[in-house]
């Protein structure tokens, strides 16, 4: 409990509250803010850009014939540029093309949307040389992220 009696709910001197939400219980029941603050800050970013499109999302899944999901990649496009924001083959499912397929369509499907750039991050543990073989260039690192490992940032010309 804080303050007020209340379970994730800080008071302040003007009368406003702040509500924290942790679990998914407290993140289900304040839906209606997350949607508030993504339309509150996309109508600040057309006020700048003029009408462009905000984000849209496009997933591809690898599944098996029981259509079980054995790999996937979500991408999200804004401004000409997509964000590869996952990518993930199940273990058995590696070194087989299977992460180079998922790529290579949602990047198609980027293009196709208009999209003329990809930009993603990857960790130090995981797969920067796979997206430096597909054409991926460094531009950022962020180190101890988390501590002891380094959080890499890529990007790439599509077309």
């Amino acid at each position: 409990m804080d303050e007020t009696g209340q379970t994730g709910v800080l008071m302040s001197k003007n009368s406003l509250t702040y509500q924290i939400c942790r679990t998914a219980s407290e993140l289900n029941s304040a839906e209606d803010g997350y949607k508030a603050v993504v339309e509150g800050l996309g109508k600040n970013i057309t006020s700048k850009t003029g009408d462009v499109e905000l984000v849209k999302t496009v997933q591809v899944y690898l599944r098996d014939r029981d259509s079980r999901v054995l790999g996937g990649v979500v991408g999200h496009l804004f401004g000409g540029w997509l964000n590869v924001s996952l990518l993930w083959v199940d273990e058995e499912h590696r070194n087989r093309g299977n992460g180079t397929r998922l790529l290579r369509i949602i990047e198609s499907e980027a293009i196709k949307l208009g999209c003329r750039y990809a930009h993603l991050d990857t960790y130090s543990f995981e797969a920067r040389p796979f997206y430096e073989k597909h054409g991926y260039s460094l531009f950022a690192t962020l180190d101890d992220y988390p501590i002891g490992f380094s959080k890499y940032f890529l990007k790439k010309k599509l077309v």
